[in-house]
């Protein structure tokens, strides 16, 4: 038992979405998600995408659905791609 470590490109819908998103991945996600690291990488032309990595619990199922379902929500995500998820 121990934690996972995943780490989500996520698409904003507008360039300007990029700040609100942003700041409320930086409020945090709740119980039992931490945010490891959040950091803007440009795409092209101006636009920037946000690399978020998220750490939680492995024994409890079902959390890395959960936390999709979170991210997507977010107002402003248009596109939501997993890059990484490990066992740490």
């Amino acid at each position: 038992m121990g934690d996972i470590l995943s780490v989500y490109k996520i698409y904003p819908e507008e360039i300007e979405d990029i700040d609100k998103i942003k700041k409320k991945l930086e409020q945090g996600l709740g119980e039992p998600f931490k945010i490891a690291e959040i950091k803007e990488e440009p795409i092209a032309f101006g636009l920037k995408l946000l690399r978020v990595a998220i750490i939680f619990p492995d024994k409890v199922d079902g959390l890395l659905d959960r936390l999709e379902e979170l991210l997507k929500n977010i107002p402003g995500v248009n596109e939501l791609e997993i890059e990484a998820s490990t066992l740490m």
